[in-house]
Parts: structure tokens; sequence; C-alpha cells
């Protein structure tokens, strides 16, 4: 079953200058906005895969989330985030590797749906998906 028309979804994530470059060559919009934070705001339509793999951590001491890219040095207070917030930056495993969306409707943590609407379910860890329709 495939849905249509989804929207992509946005993060406030801070990012290192590669990480954004990798983000912006997959094809997605990124914008700072006017806000106190000035923290960037990603329209994730198609994570960075391959080469251009990201990194998504939390940083102590805030609610931040950041990215930066696996042969970057880590952020300064940088820890290991929730595998939900990890799953979020996982590629589609249906083959199109377009974004993810939350589809859980409280009975199976893990199931998203991406935005062509494959059906896919998040590892145990956040870091991969399989596709399950």
């Amino acid at each position: 079953m495939r849905t249509a028309h989804l929207s992509p979804p946005c993060y406030e994530v801070r990012l290192t200058i590669p990480a954004r470059e990798a983000l912006e060559r997959a094809g997605n919009s990124i914008d700072r906005p006017p806000s106190a934070t000035g923290t960037p705001i990603v329209e994730l339509r198609r994570p960075p895969r391959g080469r251009d793999r990201l990194v998504i951590v939390a940083l102590i001491g805030s609610t931040d989330t950041a990215a930066r890219m696996e042969d970057e040095p880590r952020w300064p207070g940088e820890c290991d985030t929730s595998w939900y917030v990890r799953g979020e930056w996982v590629p589609c495993p249906g083959g199109c590797g377009r974004a993810l969306l939350w589809h859980e409707a409280g009975y199976v943590p893990g199931y998203r749906v991406c935005l062509t609407g494959h059906h896919v379910q998040l590892s145990d860890d956040g870091r991969s998906a399989r596709r399950v329709q």
C-alpha cells in the first residue's frame, strides 16, 4: 500500500559544515530561522548515505540534536542519542532512499513509512531499517 503526497519532516539540528554539505547534496533544504537559537532547520527528503553517512548525537547540557560526518571529530559534550532519534535519519531500505516518517500509532515501536509509501521497521538500535511490505 502506498501513501501519496507525504510532507518531508523538519528537524532543528546543529550541523557541521561537511554535514550540511552532505544534506544539501542529497537534495534536502536547510534554513536558518530568525530565532533566538539560530539552529538550522533541515527539511529531510532524503538522508545522506554511502560516504556521506551522518552521525546523529545529543549534546550534554542541552536539548539539542547535532549531526556530523563519521570521519569528523566528536562534538564537545557529545553523547549517544536515543534509537528513535537516530531512526529519523535512516534512509528507506525499499530502494528509494527517502526519509522515514513516524507511523507507530502506539502499537509497534519503530514502525515507519517513507515519503513514497514503503512500510519499514527500524532495527532495535535505530541505525538501520528493513522493509515490511
